[in-house]
């Protein structure tokens, strides 16, 4: 997809830099796995659930947000989030 694009794992931190908030990747999935909205079997949009743990959310109190994962590689890649991996 992307040059040296990260690989993401469950419990890895990113950390937002635009405006310092840190969130955990919890799970990885496939966002139509169940066949939702009528969609060919083949698609795959694969996402994250991301808790961030700032006070700083929008939605105001929204800790649990879902990011598509070609997102956070262009989050990464234009030096959005920083990754951390929990080895």
């Amino acid at each position: 997809m992307y040059e040296q694009s990260p690989h993401f794992d469950p419990g890895d931190i990113v950390l937002d830099t635009m405006n310092s908030e840190v969130g955990v990747l919890l799970r990885r999935y496939n966002l139509f796995e169940h066949g939702y909205y009528g969609l060919d079997e083949d698609v795959t949009t694969m996402v994250w659930d991301i808790y961030w743990t700032g006070p700083d959310l929008l939605p105001i109190g929204d800790h649990l947000q879902t990011y598509t994962e070609e997102g956070l590689y262009l989050l990464h890649t234009s030096g959005v989030l920083d990754l951390y991996k929990n080895t």
